[in-house]
């Protein structure tokens, strides 16, 4: 039941709402749990016990810490000390699991390959794992939640109905927002009564979310099954039209599910931290993922990158290299040592797949680049009197990370690295616009298709413009007249139904982002 089909927003959202509003406020808490953990035994079955033991856990780590500090005797240092080693107990068994059930195949299998290449001969017999629906996202809640508790951010929960809610909510167990204990924690427990605005406003987003799927990314995905299923027979301009489909069908089909999420969080008056922002507006590849999957990456922030670059044995590795090279060098460690901590970390969390790897490191390099060159192109802009600012070199920039962003979703989305090189080269060096003028309609999607794809596309990028001005097109759709504002959303409703990529003819497009 993903959030995309009818039974979710017309008949499980629908029948919670119900239920959640006609029973008294203290229980409301329990209707919220029941849809959390019936949502994921619809996906996972009896899995949804790992994740019940998981809360539980968490919450007993939580007051372990709590008790450390309460009860622990000797100096503040000796204290810390006790309590980091809660801390990493906690995430270390949190982590095992994860790496076990997601890793353990693809790096045994890699491991005996290269014993194999050295003479050996070893058979390895993949494991079949259960994994858990949601799996690297509630880990990462998880973790973050320890974190906070540890660091005296955040008071360990008595409550374990909050840190139940906290980790299922039905939402966002599939493809996050990534949201932190003291963002959501409140508000899930809370059950507060349905608003009228909110369930408009929760509903109009999910509707918002499913024209970026039905309409754009489950249409152009037949685009990027054909060119990157059979690569090998198309030339460069061919597969740079699947390369610039899957990059509208990944940024579709996740911003759309983030906005069928937070809708859904709304009708109940949660509001979930936002995942994107017009990110493809972006200045360069650091400020790209400041607005793409945001709160993976104020995750990676957060706990990978600032505890790294302020680690004892970086700050150790700054010292000698300001001794050895100066102080011009040495600013860089700290910051590059934490950036490539980030990148593979972001790399892994994706899967277990090389492709997904050198994609991390892709744009480790890129904005390592960025950061060492930021101030000598300053120097040289201001020495050019090029105004940064101005339109000329903001389409410059746009330009440049708009080819930043589809080489690095090339390597994502190719199933070795190998073939993202060779797609690449074709590109490069096999570029014949007409074959693709001539191709067009037979790689997925005809004329018809097009234009509705055409369409869908210029209206997500009109609302991304006027967003990034300041202008927010829902709030100003709520002040015309009441029957223009009924008009208008019947018409988007009716243009979902009609053209949306469903039905017969159509493979059923599973969420992309649930599968991480």
């Amino acid at each position: 039941m993903s959030y995309h089909l009818l039974s979710y927003f017309a008949l499980f959202l629908p029948i919670v709402m119900v239920v959640y509003q006609v029973i008294p406020k203290r229980f409301r808490f329990l209707v919220m749990l029941a849809a959390d953990y019936t949502m994921y035994f619809l996906f996972s079955g009896f899995l949804v016990f790992y994740l019940i033991g998981a809360s539980m856990v968490t919450y007993g780590m939580g007051l372990w810490l709590e008790r450390v500090e309460r009860k622990a005797e000797g100096t503040p240092k000796e204290i810390t000390k006790q309590k980091r080693k809660v801390l990493a107990l906690g995430v270390c068994l949190f982590l095992a699991v994860l790496l076990v059930v997601k890793y353990f195949n693809f790096f045994a299998g890699e491991l005996v390959e290269l014993w194999n290449r050295w003479g050996a001969d070893v058979t390895f017999t993949p494991v079949r794992f259960l994994i858990p629906i949601g799996l690297s996202y509630y880990t990462l809640q998880i973790i973050s939640y320890l974190t906070d508790v540890y660091r005296g951010k955040l008071a360990a929960e008595h409550n374990p109905a909050k840190i139940m809610l906290y980790l299922s909510f039905f939402p966002q167990i599939m493809e996050g927002p990534i949201s932190r204990f003291s963002e959501v924690a409140e508000e899930l427990y809370a059950g507060k009564s349905l608003q009228y605005m909110n369930v408009v406003h929760g509903y109009q987003r999910i509707l918002w979310g499913l024209f970026k799927k039905m309409v754009v990314a489950d249409r152009v995905a037949a685009v990027v099954s054909t060119t990157f299923g059979d690569y090998q027979s198309y030339d460069g301009a061919i597969l740079l039209y699947g390369v610039l489909m899957y990059t509208t069908q990944l940024y579709m089909e996740f911003s759309g599910c983030m906005d069928m999420v937070i809708g859904s969080a709304e009708i109940f008056g949660i509001k979930l931290p936002e995942n994107f922002k017009q990110p493809f507006l972006a200045k360069d590849a650091s400020d790209f993922w400041h607005r793409w999957h945001i709160t993976l990456g104020t995750w990676f922030k957060d706990y990978i990158f600032y505890p790294v670059s302020l680690a004892k044995p970086v700050k150790n590795l700054a010292k000698k290299c300001k001794n050895k090279f100066g102080k011009g060098v040495s600013k860089f460690v700290a910051p590059t040592v934490a950036l490539f901590c980030v990148w593979s970390s972001n790399g892994l969390w994706h899967g277990a797949r090389w492709t997904y790897l050198f994609y991390g490191m892709y744009y480790f390099v890129i904005i390592f680049l960025e950061n060492i060159t930021e101030e000598p192109v300053q120097k040289l802009a201001a020495r050019l009197h090029i105004n940064r600012k101005s339109r000329g070199y903001t389409i410059f920039r746009v330009i440049k990370l708009f080819v930043i962003v589809n080489i690095g979703e090339l390597f994502f989305r190719a199933e070795t690295v190998g073939m993202g090189f060779e797609m690449l080269h074709s590109i490069v060096t096999n570029f014949h616009i007409s074959n693709l003028i001539q191709q067009i309609i037979y790689l997925g999607m005809d004329q018809f298709e097009l234009i509705v794809a055409g369409i869908g596309i210029l209206a997500v990028t009109v609302v991304g413009a006027l967003k990034e001005k300041g202008v927010d097109v829902r709030e100003a759709i709520d002040r015309w007249v009441l029957p223009a504002r009924w008009v208008f959303w019947y018409a988007v409703v009716v243009f979902v139904v009609l053209f949306g990529a469903y039905g017969a003819g159509y493979d059923s497009v599973a969420m992309i982002y649930a599968g991480y």
